[in-house]
């Protein structure tokens, strides 16, 4: 598969990989990097963190993994809380199962915005960041993470993993820009 520009996609579920219609996720991009927008239907957001890379993933979020030239092995994770709070990643995964996280400090800007139905979110990231010198060897995934009330964690993918985790570079697709853009 392949993730079109500006189209917008629904979010399915992970693990059955059933259709799902309380988040879209779509892309831009342009000389400078990509722009990743996701909008969230969430009737309780759930998110107490306050600093940038504390395990935002534990609550509610939305999340980009991204390999830069299409290494399965090496790539990077992004995520946003419902409050712009960002995590941000060097991950290694050797074995396709198993990710070393590094921390790295947020290299990209994020905006969240509370909607009346749950929160919307917008991810910029420049080419020179990510290390991109060709935009048509990106690979990526797109995740949301739902924490309810009871404890529960939903989780939901462009490009679901069959299984808990997202952390299965095997799904991750190219992007397909309108324009041919290279970093």
């Amino acid at each position: 598969m392949r993730i079109c520009e500006r189209k917008e996609y629904f979010l399915r579920e992970n693990v059955s990989g059933a259709e799902n219609r309380e988040c879209t996720f779509r892309f831009e991009a342009n000389e400078a990097g990509l722009i990743f927008f996701f909008s969230v239907r969430d009737e309780d957001v759930i998110s107490p963190f306050r600093e940038d890379n504390e395990d935002i993933w534990q609550a509610d979020a939305v999340e980009i993994f991204l390999s830069p030239d299409g290494d399965p092995v090496r790539y990077k994770e992004m995520e946003v809380s419902p409050y712009g709070i960002r995590f941000f990643a060097d991950i290694c995964n050797a074995d396709g199962k198993t990710p070393q996280i590094y921390k790295i400090a947020p290299a990209f800007e994020a905006k969240a915005e509370r909607t009346q139905a749950g929160y919307r979110v917008r991810i910029q990231i420049s080419f020179a960041a990510l290390g991109v010198s060709d935009m048509r060897k990106i690979k990526l995934n797109a995740f949301r993470l739902d924490k309810k009330a009871d404890g529960r964690q939903l989780l939901y993918a462009l490009g679901p993993t069959f299984c808990e985790s997202f952390h299965r570079a095997a799904y991750f697709m190219n992007l397909e820009a309108e324009h041919e853009v290279t970093g």
